[in-house]
């Protein structure tokens, strides 16, 4: 395998809203900087893991302008410089891209590896030794490399891989051809997806040559590659604050996976056996973290014959007495309260909220 070292760059997108884990993320305060596991964010556990692998320096974190002083003070080993503000929001093809696009005029040659911000890791050795494996893949190979999951249940939440004929193994990691991407199913088909042993969940992280990552863009999204020559163009003569405030907006707003993952000829599945959440919502928590009688309790809690329960309190007290199968959250200035099967509609929440102008608990 070629060496990889000097090459690799690494970015963190931070930028979502984690609505699903309303009232406690805000849009100044969202999921990916709360303290969901103990005293540090999720993406201050983030950005540690993977300075493992890369120096600071060559570490991006990206994000919006609300949140860019928050995460600057929860990353004080990274450059200021460092973390990146999105102008507006346009999905992952438009920021994948800039990073892409960014790395290339530092360095031709460059590998990039991309991953969300608010993902749970269980195993981080294991976890190391994939990302190194997925930059190899892509570093011999040229082309564009995902990390699957191996589901452990017919989740119907997710996105799935399918993967095709083994094509070699790194350092014991397996590499895979990957033959598609796969919308998130429905029950049953998920439960063949689980059985079949060819599935895997779609995590969301990548590794890619940027010159390959660019030809695909050309190729697949020539709109959006069009838009990231101009903001290239632009940052040489006008810097890259401006240059991104008169292009950025009007960039394709599509995901990676639907504008240039699905349609790629060559693309490879690097299996991830680390033990891996991406605590989509506040029921996912019970995947990471230690059940007491009532259930998960963060905070300010007691309880009285309640069970399989997640419980948060970001301040008053919270008492629960004789209730199952619910989350509830308080806050100083709302409280929810949703059954664990519809913990998903959070979401929907927030939505109704905006539109009533309900700004200030947003």
């Amino acid at each position: 395998m070629p060496s990889c070292e000097g090459l690799l760059w690494a970015a963190v997108l931070a930028g979502g809203a984690g609505t699903r884990f309303w009232p406690l993320s805000r849009r100044r305060r969202p999921k990916q900087l709360l303290p969901l596991l103990g005293e540090r964010s999720l993406l201050a556990l983030t950005v540690e893991r993977l300075l493992a692998l890369v120096p600071p320096q060559r570490l991006w974190v990206v994000t919006v302008a609300e949140v860019a002083d928050a995460v600057r003070q929860q990353l004080p080993e990274l450059p200021a410089e460092n973390v990146l503000v999105e102008p507006v929001g346009r999905d992952t093809a438009a920021c994948v891209g800039w990073l892409s696009w960014r790395a290339a005029r530092l360095d031709p040659e460059a590998l990039l590896l991309v991953a969300p911000s608010d993902h749970v890791i269980r195993d981080e050795a294991a976890f190391r030794r994939t990302l190194q494996a997925a930059t190899q893949t892509a570093a011999r190979h040229s082309g564009l490399v995902t990390l699957g999951v191996r589901p452990t249940r017919p989740e119907t939440g997710y996105g799935y891989l399918e993967f095709g004929e083994l094509v070699e193994e790194v350092d014991g990691v397996a590499v895979h051809r990957v033959q598609r991407f796969v919308e998130k199913p429905a029950a049953e088909r998920a439960a063949a997806y689980l059985a079949s042993g060819r599935y895997r969940w779609n995590s969301g992280i990548f590794a890619w040559r940027v010159a390959a990552m660019e030809a695909a863009m050309r190729e697949h999204l020539p709109a959006l590659a069009a838009g990231l020559d101009r903001i290239a163009a632009d940052t040489v003569r006008l810097g890259e604050d401006e240059a991104l405030a008169r292009h950025y907006p009007q960039l394709p707003k599509i995901s990676v996976d639907f504008g240039v993952m699905e349609k790629a000829r060559q693309v490879w599945g690097v299996s991830a056996e680390f033990g891996w959440s991406d605590v989509g919502s506040w029921t996912g928590l019970e995947e990471v973290l230690a059940a007491e009688a009532a259930g998960v309790t963060i905070g300010a809690v007691v309880s009285l014959d309640s069970a399989r329960c997640v419980l948060v309190s970001d301040g008053p007290l919270l008492a629960a007495v004789g209730v199952h199968d619910l989350v509830v959250v308080a806050t100083r200035d709302a409280v929810l309260v949703v059954p664990k099967d519809q913990a998903q509609r959070v979401k929907q929440l927030v939505e109704r909220l905006q539109r009533d102008g309900k700004e200030e608990l947003l």
